[in-house]
């Protein structure tokens, strides 16, 4: 319409009929173009919260993993230091021999510290990174990323060590379970062959368990690690989402 009654008043000379004309033309132009930029931001803002919340459920995930992880690591370095102290002592009561018989189960079941990562990987392949704005928050991400990889290599050298230790104390001990186990079921004394005096003597072997500790409980302090800058990060996303104030006024 503008482009028709701009082509008449060419053709009929009207210069100022003409400005007019051109002027909303330009104007309609712009206002179309920025219709479409604010169309265009809104939709990555939405975005940008979608991925925003699933990282933060990302974070929730690994955090609560984590804790759960160092309760049974935890649980796992008492069972080991019964081991190794009643060894030493060369003394074990019948009321503790259950409990011997579960710590040698759980020799060097020690598993890395959890990061997910899966909305942080699809982001980064699909090049929509960049859709979070505040800085801190991908530095923040980029942080905890890092340290996955940090604590991977670090896993990587323990579990070394913990199969060479295993590899000593799992000759040592005849496993004759009765029934079958999973590897979360309690082990007890019946449900091994344990020649506990040779164990007594056995240095080797005492050094081995000892070993195994002293790695399940680097493992903890690693999982504690995770935790910490894990809640770091859910607490700059919390932030960035507006979420922070929120559970604190709702805390008891």
């Amino acid at each position: 319409m503008i482009l028709r009654r701009l082509s008449q008043s060419l053709k009929e000379q009207n210069w100022t009929s003409i400005a007019i004309e051109f002027v909303l033309l330009v104007l309609g132009v712009y206002l179309g173009i920025q219709a479409q930029q604010w169309q265009s931001e809104i939709e990555g803002r939405k975005s940008e919260h979608a991925y925003l919340q699933r990282l933060l459920n990302d974070v929730d995930l690994s955090i609560q993993t984590n804790e759960l992880n160092i309760t049974r690591l935890k649980a796992i370095a008492d069972g080991q230091g019964l081991v190794v102290s009643s060894l030493v002592r060369c003394d074990l009561p019948l009321s503790k021999r259950d409990a011997f018989a579960d710590g040698l189960s759980d020799l060097a079941k020690v598993g890395p510290s959890v990061f997910v990562m899966n909305t942080m990987d699809e982001m980064l392949s699909a090049g929509k990174f960049s859709l979070i704005e505040n800085s801190k928050v991908r530095d923040e991400m980029n942080g905890l990323a890092r340290d996955a990889k940090y604590q991977n290599n670090i896993f990587t050298a323990i579990h070394v060590q913990l199969a060479a230790a295993a590899t000593t104390t799992s000759r040592r001990v005849v496993w004759i379970y009765q029934d079958y186990k999973t590897p979360f079921d309690p082990v007890t004394w019946d449900d091994l062959r344990i020649d506990f005096p040779a164990l007594c003597e056995d240095r080797a072997f005492q050094a081995a368990v000892s070993t195994i500790r002293y790695l399940t409980n680097a493992q903890i302090s690693l999982n504690q690690r995770a935790i910490d800058s894990q809640r770091e990060a859910k607490s700059v996303l919390e932030r960035e989402m507006g979420l922070a104030s929120i559970n604190e006024n709702s805390s008891p």
